[in-house]
């Protein structure tokens, strides 16, 4: 039976009251391990979000900061080194030819201002001590974390962690146990962007074990990318921000942390930008390979289900006692029917993924929902294809291979990488020189494998970013499906708790 066809095809979500607005505390976790990992993109991103908060937050808070090194005054953090400029052919391929291609880095001390201390778990555990002993009913808790994260170790695969200065490690577990400790009635808000992040949508559970159920706060996550993949980001330089979280706060701000404007995010036309539709816009318009998530989605995954069908990519699989009620499932919302029908019954955010995404896959919504599998299929397969390209190692043989004819030739570019003093690259022999260099045996295969190289790195990076689109697209109407099943499987205790994370996804950034 299609789904549409149903004729109790929506769930009434009742809104769970919160108590009255009190005050606002945020807190930052940032910055990387150690130096040669603690990039300026996250300072940036700390940057970024200090200045959303000035700019888009005028209720009262109180705004605790730690990153990477905290106080310490040495150079902590990697940016890219500028590249000299160069105006001559000839210098351009000698550079070409016996560099590695590899960016060079310069460190220097961060300038994230009016911290409270460093990326230690200790540091942000006192932070966070302080912050729960002052929270009264009306309050509220935003956790930020922009840093790198940690693949789960041992048997529970989703007990990820973030990484701190001097490479120590803060588990989901540790977190969740944290998290534990704050009132039940305060709301807590979890923005994470560093790898392997989605393995802190199991803080839904007492002390992160799904096996010890629900923990009884409210508590939502929106997190860049799954338990078990990295994430994007983390770079060097600061023109690129193409990563999560500089969208997710871009949608309240109105811009990116590089100053591109955005457009239209408040999907339901009510006048403010909500949690849930500024994920919304970091899902459609982040070109990454993240495949972002919400803690709802992840609790819609462990207490609903969709009629015959056995979600591959279902999260929080640990063993938990369940009170799903025995419902056939030919009696369920099943994932068929187009892509249209199943829109009909989203909601206002999840309309605006589902649309966009189809708009950019270019599949027409009245596609059946079973094309769009076979085409996330085959796409899957062309980007495998995709990254058989000619290997680095033959790449670099055939960059040496003309080196050493060029040394061959020119014994005294050996001596240093400072060729100003080069006959034959004074005013008026460089064209003599560039004409020599394309006679000799290796310099077609080395144009071509450098032509080859570009070609393939950018044929790889479309297709993956596709793939994603398609997993991300995928993972948007699975998501309405479970929606519209929970009130047929699941207690009426799960069901109440789905709709005050709701509730509090709907709420916005500035209350």
């Amino acid at each position: 039976m299609r789904c549409f066809r149903r004729s109790l095809c929506f769930l009434v979500v009742f809104w769970v009251p919160i108590p009255g607005f009190g005050k606002d505390y945020i807190l930052t976790i940032g910055g990387g391990y150690d130096p040669s990992g603690n990039q300026a993109s996250l300072e940036a991103n700390v940057l970024f979000f200090q200045q959303t908060v000035r700019d888009r937050h005028p209720s009262p808070s109180e705004h605790l900061v730690y990153f990477a090194d905290g106080f310490d005054t040495k150079a902590d953090l990697q940016v890219l080194a500028a590249k000299p400029k160069v105006d001559s052919p000839a210098l351009e391929l000698l550079e070409s030819v016996f560099d590695s291609g590899q960016d060079r880095y310069e460190y220097r001390n961060h300038q994230v201002k009016d911290i409270r201390g460093a990326l230690s778990p200790t540091t942000v555990r006192s932070g966070f001590d302080e912050i729960v002993d002052r929270l009264i009913e009306g309050d509220r808790l935003i956790i930020y974390v922009t840093a790198h994260g940690g693949s789960a170790k041992g048997s529970d695969p989703y007990n990820t962690s973030i990484m701190c200065w001097n490479k120590r490690t803060l588990s989901m577990k540790s977190f969740s146990e944290w998290l534990d400790e704050i009132p039940s009635k305060i709301p807590v808000v979890m923005i994470m962007a560093q790898c392997y992040c989605g393995g802190f949508a199991n803080t839904l559970f007492l002390g992160g074990d799904s096996r010890k159920g629900f923990a009884p706060g409210l508590r939502v996550g929106f997190f860049a990318q799954r338990h078990d993949l990295p994430a994007a980001g983390c770079r060097p330089d600061i023109e690129n921000d193409e990563e999560y979280s500089s969208y997710f706060w871009g949608a309240f701000m109105g811009r990116s942390r590089t100053g591109k404007p955005v457009g239209q995010i408040d999907c339901d036309g009510d006048g403010r930008v909500s949690f849930a539709e500024a994920h919304a816009h970091a899902v459609v318009a982040s070109q990454t390979i993240d495949i972002p998530l919400k803690s709802s989605d992840a609790f819609l995954r462990q207490c609903s289900r969709i009629g015959g069908y056995d979600d591959p990519e279902a999260a929080l699989t640990n063993e938990v006692n369940l009170e799903q009620t025995e419902v056939k499932d030919e009696s369920l919302f099943q994932l068929s029917g187009t892509i249209g029908e199943i829109l009909a019954l989203a909601s206002a955010d999840q309309r605006r993924m589902v649309t966009e995404l189809a708009k950019q896959l270019e599949i027409p919504l009245k596609s059946e929902v079973s094309e769009v599998f076979l085409l996330s299929e085959a796409q899957r397969k062309l980007h495998t294809q995709s990254r058989r390209s000619p290997s680095r190692r033959g790449r670099f043989s055939r960059r040496r291979d003309l080196r050493n004819e060029i040394i061959d030739t020119w014994p005294e570019l050996t001596e240093s990488q400072d060729w100003s003093s080069f006959d034959e690259l004074q005013p008026g022999r460089t064209e003599s020189f560039l004409e020599q260099v394309r006679l000799l045996p290796s310099y077609e295969a080395f144009q071509q494998s450098q032509s080859d190289r570009i070609r393939t790195t950018e044929q790889s990076t479309k297709s993956e970013l596709k793939d994603v689109q398609y997993r991300r697209l995928i993972h948007s109407l699975e998501t309405i499906l479970y929606i519209q099943n929970l009130p047929f499987v699941a207690s009426p205790m799960e069901i109440e708790k789905y709709q005050a994370m709701i509730a509090i996804e709907a709420t916005s950034f500035d209350r």
